[in-house]
């Protein structure tokens, strides 16, 4: 999954809309909420990700299948 990056969508503010896009090319970016931005994670790695959240095995196939996949993350209770 070398190709496999991962972006956290925020908004203004420094807000995050909790969205987390799983993107093979650049171009299959998805359109961005209005007022948000999408913004590379550089520490993303997608072994280790899958190390703590095997789930994520599907979404990560579903970026490959098709170029890119958003999730939702729900939000935390802090």
């Amino acid at each position: 999954m070398a190709g496999l990056r991962k972006y956290v969508e925020w908004m203004t503010r420094g807000r995050q809309t909790n969205r987390i896009a799983y993107v093979m090319r650049e171009w299959d970016m998805p359109t961005p909420l209005p007022g948000a931005e999408w913004q590379l994670d550089s520490k993303f790695n997608a072994a280790e990700e899958l190390l703590h959240d095997p789930a994520l095995e599907a979404t990560f196939k579903a970026a490959l299948e098709k170029g890119a996949e958003v999730v939702i993350e729900p939000k935390s209770k802090d």
